[in-house]
């Protein structure tokens, strides 16, 4: 009965750390993504403003 209890008690200990490191890898992934998005919305920010400049430019000519 002891062993049984024992093995069940490191199973689950087993689980939660595959949980724990599951939800640690999910969340470096989102921080990836997140960079990934904030670089790309920085570029079409640069892009949009570049555009803007060549129209002001064309309009004062």
């Amino acid at each position: 009965m002891m062993k049984t209890g024992l093995i069940l008690l490191l199973a689950l200990a087993l689980a939660a750390c595959n949980t724990a490191e599951g939800i640690k890898k999910d969340a470096q992934i989102g921080v990836e993504k997140t960079g990934e998005a904030i670089k790309k919305g920085g570029e079409a920010v640069g892009e949009a403003m570049k555009k803007g400049g060549e129209a002001v430019q064309k309009a004062v000519e």
